[in-house]
């Protein structure tokens, strides 16, 4: 007996297995697998096929797949060695994941006992812990014989729509079904062992290289004819499953975390961001002048090297050599970009209208000597190189950059009971009680029961967009035909076929700046996402985040099927992770969003007025004075005053201007001022003063004053002292932040100092409206006014009917509300779809006039970064 267990282990790992058995058991269980598990594998290639459709189709949908009771032979499996002896043990290219070259150079070095120095690279990886069990599986699929429709049932087939459109006027639907007749593909495993139950962790799949797949397909309408098994059809939907698959060769790999997904839960705890860099942009000095008139535009871009995509630009300084910006972006760094080895660059452009941007120069740091000294900001004065680092180029930038680690969890607000809000009558029930969730840390059990510490506001905030249940457009019309004795509007559930089927992407709105898009799905109830986005969040106690559901539809602008709108400070209350079912509000459908939020605290040096939101409106209360100083003998005699901001401006009547011993009053005719404002941290209320000459000659005003809004806090009434600025180049230092650096590169007096009250109303308002230039900025303005403008029509309303106002006009302005509410809602003229179309032409026309203007006269408009899936 002993001889042959010896030989077993000798001689077996090599050999292949005998699998009859296991085939015995898959072809038992083959039937029995629900579809459903293959959701996400789907999704995968019909993102790809309807990335590669040619112009003439507009869309694809892949409407069910079935794995039918025909199921694939394993035909070997072998164990493949592991060394649980070596000190590395167990390492990825003992299982065959060493195909890139980072991988084998750091398996070179590890072999000769040699450390990196880098301590993301040297520290214990919690994943690779335990033991291991390593497999090679060959696999093979072989469709049965014939013909026939009830035979080819039998075999694993998709059915697939294909939508024929021209210029968004019409869609013609065209029903595919595919059989797989065959593929043969080779897989390594490897399954993680534990100690705790139940003992098994995470299995980690690749492929060794693509799988050649071949299908058969025929449309599954009897109206058309049997051609499509032409190579063009056949060899698409071949490219898109190839192309799904080539998603996991080696190196690449699939890991899936088995103990969570077999206690039904599989939804991160912890977010992909490892810290934050906090990065200051300062100024920058004596650059080169790119420009014919001696000077330069100059702007910042930060980025990661390697990557290039911009994460961060600040606002463009015209015609200066010693630009000052004072601007704060916040980079999240990620384990991708350590083990990438990546570095920060701060790039400087020259900004042009009609040609590319020029290069002013740049500064590349490794992020991992920003990374030493956690905690804490660091001063840096950096000689700007070319597009090689041998070449200088002329200038320096002064910044500072600091990365911060995450925060560890509060645990003296560790909540006992992980449902306080569940009223005690039910709490006992099963249907109340939350499932139980598998954590792979103690720290990411504690994140279940534990809120974030309201003493410590800023973090990275992760939302992700799991699936919509049910969703379906709203039936206003009700049931048509006969209605005696029939219901009112359709009750029954969302189906998978019909004519009705939105095409539903998403949204995600975090403080009325619209951040991340997902990719459509076409024609479906059950959209599957699966998809999000992590971003650095200021103050969560004051965060609204909002998920917008859109319907993709023809000749429409694309209507809103609902709205999520979640108050970040609410909902953790009892934990720091929340997953959820989200009903959908606010819009013409219905549904249910699953939808996982997820907040992890940074502890960052901000201000309190570093800590509010990046849109909102400046108010301007009551009366402004400016007093003069010694350097304006002769004093102000002048009562011109206009107050702007980047998106708007208001001038100051002379009527209402006194002057007196050489200081100017004004005594608004309005109780407040209000001037939109997108951007604040970047941005300034300018107060310009006196007309600065006569026509086109001379500057536009005599003096200047600039209130910074970075230095303003949210909500909050706050008087200002400013300085008021005299110049021969008033245009170009009112651009630059106001501070000893300012006064040692730019020529200007100060003359006196201005006095106001200013608050700064955070969030979108109705006087944003007229501002919605581009598509992003229309969408998160109407999540702004379907939550609140409702609530504001009601509040006026009851305003107007308590004082008795009998105006016709305020009247009429409620009634135009009304209106406008009931249009978004397709009530009104706008439940005609003619009306609809003819809103979205009105729109497109309007578009492509905006174009070609904007390509004749070189002017660039301002578009919002949205993060996309795609």
């Amino acid at each position: 007996m002993k001889m042959h267990k010896d030989r077993g282990e000798t001689y077996s790992p090599p050999t292949p297995e005998s699998v009859e058995w296991l085939n015995a058991v898959l072809k038992l269980v083959w039937g029995l697998v629900n579809p459903d598990m293959f959701i996400p594998i789907c999704d995968m290639v019909e993102d790809i096929l309807q990335a590669s459709l040619p112009s003439f189709v507009d869309a694809v949908r892949l409407t069910d797949v079935g794995q039918g009771t025909n199921p694939l032979r394993i035909v070997s499996m072998r164990a493949l060695p592991d060394q649980p002896g070596h000190p590395d043990y167990p390492r990825e290219e003992w299982v065959g994941l060493d195909k890139d070259t980072q991988s084998k150079i750091r398996a070179e070095e590890a072999e000769k006992g040699k450390q990196t120095g880098d301590p993301a690279k040297d520290e214990v990886d919690t994943d690779q812990t335990g033991d291991y069990l390593n497999y090679e599986v060959s696999i093979s699929y072989q469709a049965l014989p014939g013909q026939s429709r009830r035979l080819r049932f039998h075999n694993i087939h998709l059915c697939l729509e294909f939508f024929l459109s021209a210029w968004d006027w019409f869609r013609i639907p065209i029903p595919i079904y595919a059989i797989v007749e065959g593929f043969v593909a080779t897989a390594r495993l490897r399954m993680q062992f534990v100690q705790n139950p139940p003992f098994v962790r995470n299995l980690t799949v690749t492929l060794m290289g693509v799988p050649k797949v071949e299908v058969s397909v025929e449309p599954f309408t009897k109206k058309l004819p049997n051609v499509l098994d032409l190579p063009l059809i056949k060899q698409f939907v071949e490219m898109g499953i190839a192309a799904a698959c080539a998603q996991f060769v080696a190196p690449k790999s699939l890991t899936l975390n088995l103990a969570q997904m077999l206690a039904g839960d599989g939804i991160k705890k912890d977010t992909k961001a490892l810290g934050v860099l906090v990065v200051t942009i300062h100024h920058a000095e004596d650059i080169s002048a790119q420009d014919s008139n001696g000077l330069s535009d100059p702007y910042i871009v930060l980025a990661y090297a390697k990557f290039g995509k911009p994460l961060y630009s600040t606002r463009i300084i015209l015609g200066d050599l010693n630009p000052v910006w004072e601007e704060t972006a916040f980079l999240l760094v990620t384990d991708d970009e350590v083990k990438a080895e990546e570095s920060v660059s701060a790039t400087l452009w020259d900004s042009d209208k009609r040609t590319a941007d020029d290069l002013v120069g740049r500064v590349n740091v490794p992020l991992i000597e920003l990374m030493k000294n956690p905690g804490t900001m660091h001063s840096r004065v950096d000689k700007l190189q070319g597009f090689e680092d041998a070449n200088d180029m002329p200038g320096t930038l002064h910044w500072e950059v600091g990365y911060f680690d995450k925060a560890p969890l509060n645990k003296a607000l560790k909540k006992a009971d992980p449902q306080p809000n569940v009223p005690d009558v039910v709490k006992d029930k099963k249907q109340a009680q939350e499932t139980p969730t598998v954590a792979d840390t103690q720290e990411e059990a504690d994140a279940l029961r534990t809120p974030p510490d309201p003493n410590i506001p800023s973090g990275i905030l992760s939302v992700i967009i799991h699936q919509i249940n049910n969703l379906e457009r709203q039936d206003i019309k009700g049931n048509t035909g006969s209605r005696e004795g029939q219901g009112g509007q359709d009750t029954e559930e969302a189906a998978e076929e019909g004519e009705n089927l939105p095409n539903g992407y998403c949204e995600i709105i975090v403080n009325d700046d619209l951040i991340y898009k997902t990719r459509v799905k076409q024609y479906t109830s059950m959209p599957y996402f699966e998809a999000g986005t992590e971003r650095f969040v200021r103050d969560w106690r004051e965060t609204i985040v909002r998920v917008q559901v859109r319907d993709a539809r023809v000749r429409e602008k694309d209507p809103v099927l609902g709205i999520v709108t979640v108050k970040l400070a609410e909902l953790f209350q009892n934990s720091s992770e929340v997953t959820r079912l989200f009903s959908l509000q606010e819009g013409i459908g219905y549904g249910r969003a699953n939808i996982s939020f997820l907040f992890r605290q940074v502890k960052t040096p901000l201000p309190r007025e570093m800590l509010g939101w990046d849109t909102g409106t400046v108010e301007i209360l009551g009366s402004i004075s400016i007093e003069s100083n010694e350097e304006l003998r002769e004093g102000f005699k002048t009562k011109k005053l206009t107050m702007s901001t980047s998106e708007d401006s208001y001038k100051a009547p002379s009527s209402s201007a006194t002057v007196t011993d050489n200081n100017v009053h004004w005594d608004l005719p309005v109780d407040k001022i209000r001037l939109p404002v997108y951007n604040r941290y970047s941005s300034a209320v300018l107060f310009e003063i006196g007309s600065g000459g006569v026509g086109p000659i001379g500057q536009d005003c005599d003096y200047v004053a600039v209130a910074w809004l970075k230095d303003v806090p949210d909500d909050e009434e706050v008087t200002l002292r400013l300085p008021v600025l005299r110049s021969d180049k008033l245009a170009q230092v009112r651009q630059n932040y106001i501070n000893e650096q300012t006064a040692k590169t730019h020529k200007y007096d100060i003359v006196g100092y201005l006095t106001c009250a200013l608050v700064l109303d955070s969030g979108l308002d109705p006087d944003h409206e007229p501002l919605q230039t581009s598509r992003e900025e229309q969408h998160r303005y109407e999540a702004y006014d379907r939550v609140e403008g409702q609530e504001r029509i009601a509040e006026r309303t009851a305003q107007v009917k308590e004082n008795g106002e009998d105006d016709r006009k305020v009247k009429q302005g409620i009634e135009e509300e009304r209106k406008h509410q009931l249009a978004m809602r397709h009530r009104g003229v706008m439940q005609f779809k003619p009306a609809r179309t003819a809103l979205w032409s009105k729109e497109g026309i309007k578009k492509r006039a905006k174009s070609i203007k904007n390509t004749i006269t070189g002017n660039k408009d301002r578009e919002p970064t949205v993060e996309t899936e795609a």
